[in-house]
């Protein structure tokens, strides 16, 4: 059921999860807070057209950008809401996963500067970055943003930046102090797994990380926790410690190389498309790589790391998983993947747990491209960055909701569709898509998003695997139209003389 309020001598209907999702939010202002709930419908029934076009009228659209400009609305206060909520869901799941990534948010226009935008990679393109801790359950449906942290860099100055991999460049980062690298944020956000414990006392958190975070600080602090478990991917860097400080030195990723394999299997692949300028795309990890499939070869040992402070002798003890493509081909970046994790790793089973636990960090690559292509979160016309950071908060709501009711059709496919979807959303989509009546039961959720899906152009023939994120959030534009002209002329709209 959907809810209502009174907006300047209107009725305002919204969608249900619209009123579940905001029921903690504080702006101080309960015009603002009104605001924000019909902004968050509008945008979300819409989430691929401007915001003028998402608006009903230019009345809402100048509301929708004085909310933005308004000194009350923050980046952390918009997402607030969202975060209480995602606690509430996150207590509902014995298990769940914390995935932590930083992508960019490319805001180069080629007329117009946005005002207070940073410098990105290389210092060619501007914009602003992203830091993110998502929740995701075992089978991979998203659950929400429990942390989010947006910055931009200063701006480049006249002096000629220094080479990346030069000299010059790894002493002025060396030197640099600890807190005042973006790389610090690694620490807080792991910090800040300890604190989502705090809401959920009773589910085991799995932190995931990839190799940007693979930090001597980090590793250290997240060693230090009982409240939560982590798997980290090493950057393959790290050394053996030796009780023999003559022996020779051997890296991590080469003595594990050297043990017994325990088992070989077939992992899936996912496709990945860059984002940014072309040298980010070729840097190492960040190329864009196609589906397949690939047979790898599991090795597992306790190892002892070398750490690398001044004055540090004692190891830092953990358990490490590597992961190898036997037959890598010349086409594709071969698969070798060292995790670090507190996980058991005693048996073949928990070590499967592990990788099956790293393979979904995927997940948080997907919530990105929803974001990006699915909101045009980088092609949001805002004059200054204050007024942008809002909106991505608004929009990384739009962005889980839309890639959670892609999810839910596949981790709860013979579920009701009543779950997700209004009595006129479902029957509407059925009579457009069927052409025929709307059935007494409703349709499973996985019914239900292939129709969804159809509308957003999957063509739903025999053997054809489940609708993508895009086909969806597509189709669900389409849905809201749909169901909109259900409710005024549909079987039960109320029928008036004109």
């Amino acid at each position: 059921m959907a809810g209502s309020f009174g907006l300047g001598g209107l009725d305002i209907m919204l969608s249900r999860w619209v009123m579940d999702e905001t029921q903690d939010i504080n702006l101080l202002d309960k015009r603002l807070e009104q605001r924000f709930r019909t902004l968050l419908d509008s945008l979300s029934q819409a989430s691929t057209a401007s915001i003028p076009a998402a608006c009903n009228d230019r009345a809402e659209m100048v509301a929708a950008y004085r909310f933005f400009d308004n000194e009350k609305v923050r980046f952390e206060n918009v997402l607030e809401p969202h975060i209480e909520s995602t606690y509430r869901r996150i207590k509902a799941h014995k298990t769940v996963l914390l995935v932590q990534d930083t992508t960019e948010l490319d805001l180069t226009r080629p007329h117009s500067e946005v005002e207070g935008a940073g410098s990105l990679h290389n210092g060619n393109r501007c914009g602003a970055l992203l830091h993110l801790l998502h929740a995701f359950t075992t089978d991979g449906t998203p659950l929400g943003t429990v942390s989010a942290e947006a910055w931009t860099r200063e701006s480049r100055s006249d002096q000629p930046a220094l080479k990346r991999g030069s000299s010059e460049k790894r002493v002025q980062i060396k030197n640099r102090p600890f807190h005042d690298k973006e790389t610090f944020r690694w620490l807080t956000t792991a910090q800040h797994c300890a604190d989502v414990k705090s809401h959920v006392p009773k589910t085991q958190l799995v932190m995931l990380a990839d190799r940007e975070s693979d930090i001597t600080e980090v590793i250290d602090f997240c060693r230090s926790q009982a409240d939560f478990d982590w798997i980290i991917r090493s950057d393959g860097g790290r050394i053996v410690n030796k009780d023999d400080k003559t022996d020779p030195s051997i890296a991590v990723r080469e003595s594990l190389r050297n043990t017994a394999t325990l088992f070989t299997r077939e992992l899936e692949i996912r496709e990945r498309h860059a984002w940014g300028s072309a040298t980010v795309k070729h840097r190492p990890g960040k190329a864009d790589r196609r589906d397949r499939a690939v047979s790898v070869s599991v090795h597992f040992d306790t190892v002892t790391l070398n750490d690398p402070r001044v004055g540090k002798r004692e190891g830092v003890t953990l358990n490490a998983v590597l992961v190898r493509e036997t037959k890598p081909t010349n086409q594709d970046e071969p698969i070798e993947w060292l995790l670090l994790t507190s996980l058991p790793i005693g048996s073949q089973d928990q070590v499967e747990l592990v990788i099956e636990y790293y393979l979904l960090r995927w997940m948080i690559e997907l919530f990105f491209k929803v974001l990006k292509s699915g909101c045009k979160i980088e092609s949001r016309r805002f004059e200054h960055i204050d007024r942008f950071l809002p909106a991505l908060a608004l929009y990384l709501i739009v962005a889980w909701r839309s890639l959670y009711v892609c999810r839910m059709s596949r981790a709860h496919s013979e579920k009701s569709c009543k779950h997700l979807y209004t009595d006129a959303e479902w029957q509407s989509v059925w009579q457009v898509i069927n052409r025929t009546s709307p059935p007494k039961k409703p349709p499973t959720l996985l019914e239900m998003t292939k129709l969804i899906a159809q509308l957003g152009g999957y063509v739903n023939r025999k053997n054809a695997g489940p609708p993508g994120p895009q086909t969806v959030w597509l189709g669900l534009q389409a849905m809201h139209l749909i169901a909109t002209c259900w409710l005024t002329f549909g079987p039960g709209a109320t029928k008036t003389c004109v």
